[in-house]
């Protein structure tokens, strides 16, 4: 089955795109304000629908039935914890969407680039740098997002934990997944064993720049 309306790269999808990004933007910005933090909400909801649906039109989409099993799983979960949780409980709800919005955004950036690897495409640069800016940011939000989670649920214990040489550690790690990132961008036939690699090193920066960071302030981590 195929609804493509809309060609990839073509101005309209493009503008609806740039529609949905400052939906996001502005929505984002009135949600800082007690005031005003349902309006933001709404708008940002409004903006990833224009998203969603303009994704879902672009020609080459298919698989529809995992499509539409995602929406109704996501649609049910959502509509649960609106109900049930509470608003004391609501640090660690965002927590729990920001990890799972990293996590995916990580796992389609791992997906992207495997299957040009497998394929023998040369991903141009303008792709391929969204691709390990994705990986490595996404990674680093699940994991620290599953701690912050952790610590502010009381799973945790809620206590701060420093690593001997943990800064330097975390420094290291971090030089190291850029250095990873340029050889990968320069490279003509990029490796996905140092795709692997940069994922798996940007999983322990986000835990080691989480965990240091007590349970009372996990809110101003999260937010």
């Amino acid at each position: 089955m195929a609804l493509a309306v809309l060609e990839p790269g073509g101005d309209l999808s493009q503008i609806l795109y740039m529609v949905a990004v400052v939906l996001f933007i502005y929505g984002i910005r009135r949600g800082t304000h007690p005031t005003t933090a349902k309006q933001g909400n709404r708008l940002a909801a409004v903006g990833m629908a224009v998203a969603v649906v303009t994704t879902l039109l672009l020609d080459g989409i298919g698989n529809w039935g995992l499509i539409v099993l995602g929406l109704a799983v996501g649609t049910a979960v959502g509509a649960i914890a609106s109900v049930r949780v509470q608003m004391t409980e609501m640090p660690q709800m965002v927590a729990l969407y920001n990890g799972v919005g990293g996590g995916a955004v990580a796992l389609i950036a791992w997906s992207e680039f495997r299957e040009a690897s497998e394929l023998g495409i040369e991903l141009p640069l303008d792709e391929l740098i969204p691709v390990l800016f994705s990986m490595v940011i996404g990674s680093v939000s699940f994991w620290g997002s599953n701690i912050a989670f952790a610590k502010r649920q009381g799973l945790s214990g809620g206590q701060p934990v420093k690593l001997p040489g943990q800064q330097f550690i975390s420094a290291i790690l971090l030089i190291g997944i850029l250095a990873a990132c340029v050889a990968l961008a320069a490279s003509d036939d990029p490796s996905q064993g140092i795709f692997i690699a940069v994922l798996l090193a940007a999983a322990v920066l986000g835990n080691l720049v989480v965990l240091p960071i007590g349970g009372a302030d996990m809110p101003v981590v999260i937010s």
